[in-house]
């Protein structure tokens, strides 16, 4: 069976197929308004064969980030209607003399408080009354909301009021509900709320979406990559469309981390960079680093996601002059359509054109010579700027990359230095189609040795998702103080979840040889107010010490520990794909010698064309290495080397 990878960018769309034992990849320029027909159209020519398709969705990032939401209702219990509001004491601006509050998830005239209520041990106090429910429902259809959110106090206990008034609101004829105990049960009924709310207001745009490419596969598999890395079938996905928040650029991490263990390179800093963003994350100990607790909009999203930092800095990044006179790049995008000013389309100054102008990227070679790129608009459209500047047109171009760099440095730096870890330690990873070409100024200022450029680079994300695991996570509320009793209790509860378990992977049709089931506690010390995951096992307790201790620099090892949730994750291998060594005779490798413009002067660069490297093959540096999809730049400051599966290490000279 085929298989086969799709990351939606907001430049372009990325293909990988894994077919027969071989990779191949290609591109297709995204349409942003209807992102299924760019994934459709480029399918066409497998619609025949059977195939696995395993796809990266950003619709639900872009539908949140651009606060383009379904209109959604709130149900809550009655006296908690301000709960969203309050949200927690956190300020965004700590010593802003006039803090501003983030701007309400759900508007006031969309809130409804129902008059029931559990108690913290699940007990039933109240029950919901039918006409009450009716009653809002009516409200609801007038207000004209499409989709509904139901938060119950200590619901995570006891669903029994939520399920009830969600099957009343269906025979009322609404579709799209959430209830908190199915899509997080968990204590913190803030962060519960907004979980709910957002997943509500998302699954009518995701849904529709999934329809739309389900319709054209014709019956084919596909699974969605989710923000942990794992994927969903596209029926769990339109239930549960909050866990694809970071889809996309999971793929490229999943396929970090295999390139970690092939290489020996354990500790990475990738860095993806295509032609919207740039996202950065970490790879320590070879293992990817996943967070609960991530902050997107000023909003807590408390579902695991791996943690990557984005900066609005891409290859179509608008780079422009302020009312000051200053030199500005990003955040705005030019994005695929009307795209840089070298596409033809527009007169926008990006950083793609910068890079044109400076000779780096070879315009007769860009995506390998499909697309027609026109260097004339590049220098037009960043001559306006470096007329404002007062500078030649080759100042300003490398000015826009220096500031590009900037920025891109200091997303680095927070995932780094202000985390306790010394980026000269790490290995920098670039991929997306702009990585190579912004790598080694980053490496140069972090003072980072070692570069690892993987083969299919410029499609990195998409062959990530080709590797990609099934990957559903349960989790259970157990708030209670660690001891015999407790532990013996959770192993009941885990195995009541591994039931559930297994039966799911079971209806994916994964066998047991091909499944594993991952078990961790979630633990803090009595009276903190939040917790630390760690995985279940014989020395559970110790290892909760030594973990509070290195991320705090304490343990209280006498002090009672309480045993906050328990989650369970079942992870099932669905696809054959696999590195394969690149077994190439040596041969002749030519090169041409062009001049470029390099650090405030030209320089002489040879380029290389990376489709005819071959392991082991010695290059000429300074170098330029072009591939359709990408292009790498070796300063004179670098050697290189290619190992068997066509990565390349930049390693800096003593």
């Amino acid at each position: 069976m085929l298989t086969i990878g799709i990351d939606t960018g907001g430049t372009f769309t990325d293909f990988v197929v894994f077919e027969n034992g071989k990779i191949k990849s290609f591109k297709i320029l995204s349409t942003p308004k209807n992102p299924e027909k760019t994934i459709l159209d480029g399918l066409k020519h497998y619609l025949k064969k059977d195939f696995l398709l395993i796809h990266g969705t950003t619709v639900a990032t872009n539908t949140f980030l651009e606060n383009k939401m379904t209109k959604t209702a709130f149900i809550t219990t009655k006296g908690f209607e301000d709960i969203l509001k309050i949200g927690r004491q956190n300020r965004v601006n700590l010593f802003s003399l006039n803090p501003q509050k983030p701007s309400q998830i759900i508007k006031d005239n969309m809130i409804f408080g129902l008059n029931e209520r559990i108690l913290f041990d699940g007990k039933v106090l109240k029950e919901v009354e039918d006409k009450e429910i009716s009653e809002i429902a009516k409200k609801i259809k007038e207000r004209k909301a499409k989709a509904i959110a139901i938060l119950f106090l200590h619901s995570y206990k006891n669903s029994k009021n939520e399920k009830r008034v969600k099957d009343i609101l269906k025979n009322e004829g609404f579709d799209f509900i959430t209830i908190s105990s199915e899509i997080f049960p968990e204590y913190r009924e803030y962060e519960r709320g907004i979980i709910t709310v957002l997943n509500s207001s998302l699954m009518p745009i995701v849904s529709n979406y999934i329809n739309k490419i389900q319709e054209g596969l014709k019956g084919k598999k596909f699974y969605i990559i989710q923000s942990n890395g794992g994927v969903l079938s596209p029926e769990k996905i339109k239930i549960e469309p909050v866990r694809t928040l970071l889809s996309g650029p999971s793929g490229g991490l999943i396929a970090a981390k295999l390139i970690a263990d092939i290489s020996g390179e354990k500790n990475l800093i990738t860095l993806d960079m295509g032609g919207t963003s740039t996202d950065v994350s970490l790879i320590k100990d070879g293992n990817l680093i996943l967070s609960k607790d991530r902050e997107m909009n000023h909003l807590k999203i408390k579902i695991p996601m791996i943690e990557i930092e984005t900066v609005g800095a891409g290859g179509g990044s608008i780079a422009k002059v302020d009312r000051a006179g200053v030199l500005q790049v990003g955040p705005e995008s030019a994005g695929a359509d009307p795209g840089p000013a070298c596409y033809g389309k527009s007169e926008l100054p990006t950083i793609t054109d910068a890079f044109v102008v400076l000779n780096i990227i070879d315009p007769d070679y860009f995506l390998g010579g499909k697309m027609k790129i026109h260097p004339e608009r590049s220098f037009k459209a960043i001559k306006k700027i470096a007329d404002k500047l007062r500078k030649t047109v080759y100042e300003t171009a490398e000015g826009i990359i220096k500031i590009s760099v900037s920025s891109i440095e200091r997303a680095l730096r927070r995932i780094t230095v202000e985390k306790g870890e010394d980026p000269r330690f790490f290995t920098l990873l670039p991929f997306g189609g702009a990585g190579g070409l912004i790598a080694s100024f980053l490496a140069e200022r972090l003072d980072i040795r070692k570069i690892l450029i993987p083969d299919n680079q410029g499609v990195f994300s998409a062959l990530g998702m080709i590797f990609s695991k099934f990957q559903k996570e349960f989790s259970l509320p157990i708030l209670k103080m660690q001891s015999e009793e407790t532990e013996f209790f959770i192993k009941n509860e885990f195995k009541k979840l591994e039931k559930k378990a297994f039966n799911i992977l079971k209806d994916e049709n994964i066998p047991e040889e091909k499944s594993e089931i991952l078990k961790y506690v979630e633990m803090r010390y009595r009276g903190q107010s939040y917790e630390l995951s760690i995985p279940f096992d014989k020395n559970y307790i110790t290892n909760f010490h030594r973990e509070h201790r290195k991320l705090y620099s304490y343990s209280l090892k006498d002090e009672d520990i309480e045993i906050v949730n328990i989650r369970l994750i079942a992870v099932g291998k669905i696809s054959e794909a696999k590195f394969n060594p690149k077994i190439e005779k040596k041969r002749n490798i030519e090169s041409q010698v062009k001049k470029i413009y390099y650090n405030g002067k030209f320089t002489k660069f040879n380029y290389y064309k990376r489709e005819e490297l071959y392991p082991e093959a010695k290059l000429k540096t300074p170098a330029i290495l072009i591939s359709e999809f990408s292009t790498l730049v070796v300063p004179p400051s670098f050697s290189l080397e290619i190992d068997e599966f066509s990565n390349i290490l930049m390693v800096k000279n003593d």
